[in-house]
């Protein structure tokens, strides 16, 4: 009995392995590529000054004085959809997130930095 509780549970582990390793699985961290767009939000007064993001393979690094709101052109091929940017804010409840979507659908989206100095990051994955 004790022999077939053990095949049983390594006859379900390989059974998830298995199914787990398809090659059509574009939600793999560092598999497939998504066409996202990037949108940052401050409030009222920031300034964001330095933007940082994949496309396609390889980071684009942008600094400028963008505003409160900036949002990147649609459908930027990444396999890493990443975005980071810095800001600064008129006072101490200034605020700064980063949203990444898929389709014009927010899929994900960062905490909210507050203060006088914002930075932000989100990741797909």
């Amino acid at each position: 009995m004790k022999n077939l509780k053990i095949f049983s549970l390594l006859l379900l582990t390989l059974t998830f392995v298995f199914s787990s390793c398809s090659k059509d699985d574009d939600d793999t961290p560092g598999t497939g590529t998504k066409k996202v767009q990037y949108k940052l939000i401050g409030s009222t007064g920031v300034n964001i000054s330095v933007i940082v993001y994949y496309d396609g393979d390889n980071p684009v690094s942008k600094t400028g004085n963008f505003g409160s709101e900036w949002t990147s052109e649609a459908n930027i091929s990444s396999k890493t959809p990443t975005i980071s940017a810095n800001a600064i804010g008129p006072n101490d409840n200034s605020t700064l997130k980063a949203q990444i979507l898929v389709d014009g659908k927010v899929v994900k989206e960062s905490g909210v930095s507050t203060g006088k100095v914002l930075t932000t990051n989100v990741s797909y994955y």
